[in-house]
């Protein structure tokens, strides 16, 4: 099971600290923030009027790993990360219950805790909020809705980018692993958590926010996308190095900054549209829907 090393900062540092806490609360306020923004004209306005509390609400799900919360800690926690290298080239199974038993199997034999269900906790997250939406194009003016699919879209948004965080996809977290498979605890995985506060990068996004479907498969090869990056973070070691000392960050730190940036805004804005899509055709039944509110 991974173990705290005991790092974080700015309001994480209010609560018992956590490991791999991707972005930092400003990084998950900043991709949250501009992928909605992304999708200005494809949106209802109450969710561009709401950006602000949405960034903000983005960081609940670290918030949610309080050491004084122990069984919201133990359930939460796994859905922050998926250590593909644990499951020696397997396949992803579509459901989280598949995926359980799989990893449970003697040809893996290990719980969730160790092996983590971040792409699971994704796909799930664009679901529930696909429901919320399919709600309010029922009621578009109930603003008790529009704050649940407000609150929804920051949940997403805080696993979408915690998957394009490298780190949170492998077993070399926190400095490469040892032979045990567990961390030795560098300190590199707080210095990237760290990068897209601390830089600003502030790129133009490249790009249009995609309709994803199947969902799944398309979490799965973004995943794979995001592992791919594992060996290049530690390329930039002594580059997050120096600029943990003060130094300034170099042209290639800032390079990969942009790029990661730029990939969890825009992964995330197609996820939100993909739940705006996708919830047109959901059928809501009538005692899903609460009764409108009187009108003056």
């Amino acid at each position: 099971m991974r173990v705290s090393p005991g790092l974080a900062l700015g309001v994480v540092a209010l609560v018992s600290t956590s490991p791999l806490l991707a972005w930092h609360a400003e990084g998950h306020r900043i991709t949250t923030f501009e992928a909605v923004t992304l999708l200005a004209e494809e949106l209802p306005q109450f969710l561009q009027d709401g950006r602000d509390q949405m960034a903000w609400d983005s960081i609940d799900p670290d918030l949610m790993r309080n050491r004084s919360l122990p069984q919201l800690r133990d359930r939460e926690s796994p859905d922050h990360y998926l250590d593909l290298e644990l499951l020696q080239g397997g396949g992803l199974p579509d459901t989280r219950s598949e995926f359980l038993e799989h990893i449970a199997s003697p040809e893996v034999g290990m719980g969730i805790e160790k092996v983590g269900g971040l792409p699971y906790a994704v796909v799930e997250a664009t679901q529930r909020l696909t429901l919320a939406f399919a709600q309010v194009r029922h009621q578009p003016a109930n603003e008790h809705l529009q704050a649940k699919v407000m609150l929804y879209a920051a949940q997403l948004a805080h696993y979408a980018a915690d998957l394009c965080q490298p780190l949170h996809t492998t077993i070399h977290h926190d400095g490469r692993a040892l032979e045990d498979y567990s961390s030795p605890y560098t300190g590199i995985h707080q210095q990237v958590d760290a990068l897209i506060g601390r830089l600003e990068p502030q790129a133009e996004i490249r790009g249009e926010p995609l309709v994803l479907k199947p969902i799944f498969p398309a979490v799965v090869e973004e995943l794979k996308r995001s592992h791919a990056e594992v060996d290049r973070v530690y390329q930039l070691e002594g580059d997050l190095a120096l600029l943990e000392a003060g130094g300034e960050p170099s042209a290639e730190l800032r390079s990969w900054t942009r790029d990661r940036y730029r990939a969890s805004v825009l992964f995330t804005a197609s996820l939100i549209l993909t739940a705006w899509r996708e919830s047109a055709d959901l059928q809501i039944p009538e005692w899903g829907l609460p009764e409108q509110p009187p009108t003056n």
